[in-house]
């Protein structure tokens, strides 16, 4: 990826897409968004090294990206001249090796939870960065994970739950009943005391992928159905399943939209590195017919169109053009996604404008009514857990309070986005 000219306001990059604005250290941190340097990327991070970077800044994106551990792991093999001031590459090398560390330990602990629900003929897929930091990055210290996700048949939970007990995991105090009935899934954390980069190992158990539960109807993942295509697979020194190619691109999108929507470049880069990898095994009349009877489509389209246009990945263009939403969608999203550069920009970006863009991406104009009605009104129980106030009167008056802030910042920032856009065009 090469950014060669400037054209009314945008960057253009060489595949043909133009970003607003965009900073000489953001390019430089899409160019390590990625496992392996080729040749023109190497000559295209010297050239930009030369261009009187704001390191702090770099260094602030890398961080809140998640793609710290990527920067070091590249520059450090370029700055033969040491350009890059000294202060910022201890920085980068402190975050390289607090994740390697933290990683080992969390693969170290997962390796004995793994083993037991081997031992116990419970069958479990590994999910998310347990999997990708092994088998798709091939160096667990370059993919930051927070925690463990696994996911189970949903008859197996009950000895699931037992294993992990009895392998001293408590579920997290704040865990309630309408949590796990809204969620879908089971938060066990034990702690861990002495243990300076791993306090305490988290693991989420998870038995239907449709989560939170108010996307359930308006997206349709079929968990059984990924569950019965997963592989046999080894990850953290055991025996484990793992998702088919096409149900973990899907489902690492699936994350990054409606779980936990648009946090940094590092969902994009997952993306990206796993397509690359899997590139001759992946089947694409399958990601599209399931990604259309999902629900997903808009998701995918944009998802895979940015990790082919920001980082390279071999995506045919007919995959593309097979997702592409309508026209008005389109170029609503265009709008608000490509142009803004909102992916490169979007820590910085608030939560209320990432909600309402994961609204948006709802394939039906029909569930993204349902999800606001779901929104404005939803279950009372749900309600009192959610705001800490059981017995609270007047808590939806409370509630739509604050579901009308939300929305007037979101629209602020809508606004904001494409008043640039205009000004830039």
């Amino acid at each position: 990826m090469t950014f060669d000219f400037k054209v009314g306001g945008y960057i253009m990059l060489r595949e043909g897409i133009a970003i607003m604005n965009m900073r000489p250290e953001e390019q430089l941190l899409l160019c390590c968004a990625c496992t392996k340097l080729s040749k023109d990327k190497r000559d295209e991070i010297r050239k930009l090294m030369n261009n009187g970077l704001d390191w702090d800044y770099l260094l602030q994106m890398g961080k809140a990206h998640g793609l710290a551990p990527l920067l070091y792991y590249h520059l450090h093999r370029i700055d033969y001249e040491h350009r890059i001031p000294q202060p910022i590459m201890d920085q980068l090398h402190n975050i390289y090796y607090s994740n390697l560390a933290r990683n080992l330990l969390l693969y170290n602990e997962s390796s004995r939870v793994l083993k037991s629900f081997e031992e116990k003929g419970i069958p479990v897929v590994a999910l998310k960065g347990l999997v990708l930091a092994e088998l798709v990055y091939r160096n667990v210290a370059l993919r930051p994970m927070a925690d463990v996700d696994l996911l189970v048949q949903k008859r197996t939970l009950p000895e699931t739950m037992k294993t992990l007990f009895k392998l001293g995991f408590k579920i997290q105090p704040q865990e309630k009943r309408v949590t796990v009935k809204y969620m879908n899934e089971l938060h066990l954390v034990k702690h861990q005391e002495n243990v300076k980069h791993l306090p305490s190992l988290i693991i989420n158990i998870h038995w239907d992928l449709t989560a939170p539960a108010r996307f359930k109807g308006a997206t349709k993942i079929n968990t059984q159905e990924m569950i019965s295509k997963a592989r046999p697979g080894k990850v953290a020194c055991s025996n484990i399943l793992v998702m088919a190619p096409e149900d973990q691109t899907l489902w690492v999108i699936y994350h990054a939209t409606f779980q936990h929507p648009f946090i940094g470049l590092l969902q994009l880069c997952d993306v990206a590195e796993l397509i690359k990898l899997k590139e001759n095994e992946l089947n694409w009349q399958v990601l599209l017919k399931t990604s259309r009877n999902g629900r997903i489509a808009t998701a995918a389209y944009y998802f895979l169109s940015s990790s082919k246009k920001l980082l390279g990945a071999p995506i045919p263009d007919w995959v593309l053009k097979a997702l592409t939403p309508n026209l008005l969608k389109r170029s609503l999203l265009d709008t608000l996604v490509i142009k803004s550069g909102f992916l490169i920009k979007c820590p910085t970006h608030s939560v209320a404008f990432r909600y309402l863009l994961q609204t948006l991406m709802l394939d039906k104009m029909i569930d993204i009514l349902s999800l606001l009605w779901k929104a404005v009104f939803p279950p009372l129980e749900w309600l009192a857990v959610y705001y800490d106030r059981p017995r609270a009167k007047k808590l939806y008056l409370s509630h739509l309070f604050s579901l009308l802030t939300i929305l007037l910042v979101g629209i602020r920032d809508i606004l904001k986005v494409s008043s640039k856009k205009s000004n830039s065009g």
